[in-house]
């Protein structure tokens, strides 16, 4: 993966704060939703013990502030195996092209505006599929080019399922609450934040091509 996609003022802030870096957080990602689908399949209970509830959280139950990261994406043995490698294919695959640093403080920004979100407007937080896809779509940002094999058969790049994950999410803003659209801000925003400069500069880049060859025709 190539990380000229980087920002400048991330650059600047690895250099003060390097430090702070969790080394391979694929592994903790994945080791914490592989305990949460082993406690939810053993007692379906666990699902609202490691939920983000913020009443509980107010209550003194911290610990709501991390294991809501454990809510299993998938109850299916087969599909959680494929959720786990694929979820650790493409965080190992962040933090090849941008260090630890940089992958790092990406999710810790969708985790911390989550739970801003959760706490301010009193919305328990039940569900982490989207933190994967914020994931999934720096990854395709990263290397539009990649391919991979779509249920296991047939190759497709990357950046074209990136595009149908955004359009669904901009379909969810749009179709969604006030409060939806709040929480899909709070958890892409890292995404924004990272990106979107980048997006802007290809797209005025692409433009510019296009009116270069109509000029010459």
């Amino acid at each position: 993966m190539s990380n000229g996609t980087t920002p400048n003022w991330l650059q600047a802030l690895e250099r003060r704060l390097g430090r702070l870096a969790v080394p391979n957080i694929a592994t903790f990602i994945v080791g914490l939703q592989f305990i949460g689908f082993v406690l939810v399949v053993s007692d379906p209970d666990w699902r609202w013990r490691l939920a983000l509830i913020p009443e509980s959280v107010l209550q003194g139950e911290i610990w709501r502030l991390i294991t809501f990261l454990a809510l299993p994406i998938s109850l299916s043995p087969f599909w959680l195996l494929f959720v786990l490698w694929f979820l650790y294919f493409i965080v190992d695959g962040i933090e090849n092209a941008w260090g630890a640093f940089r992958t790092t403080f990406y999710i810790l920004i969708s985790v911390l505006l989550t739970i801003c979100f959760s706490l301010v407007f009193m919305v328990p937080i039940t569900y982490v599929g989207d933190l994967e896809s914020t994931l999934f779509l720096a990854a395709a940002a990263l290397n539009p080019e990649y391919q991979i094999l779509l249920f296991l058969v047939l190759p497709v790049k990357i950046a074209w399922l990136a595009w149908l994950t955004g359009a669904f999410v901009l379909w969810r803003f749009f179709t969604g609450s006030w409060v939806d659209r709040l929480y899909l801000l709070a958890i892409y925003s890292n995404y924004l934040l990272f990106f979107a400069p980048y997006l802007y500069w290809r797209v005025k880049q692409r433009y510019r091509r296009w009116q270069f060859k109509r000029q010459l025709r």
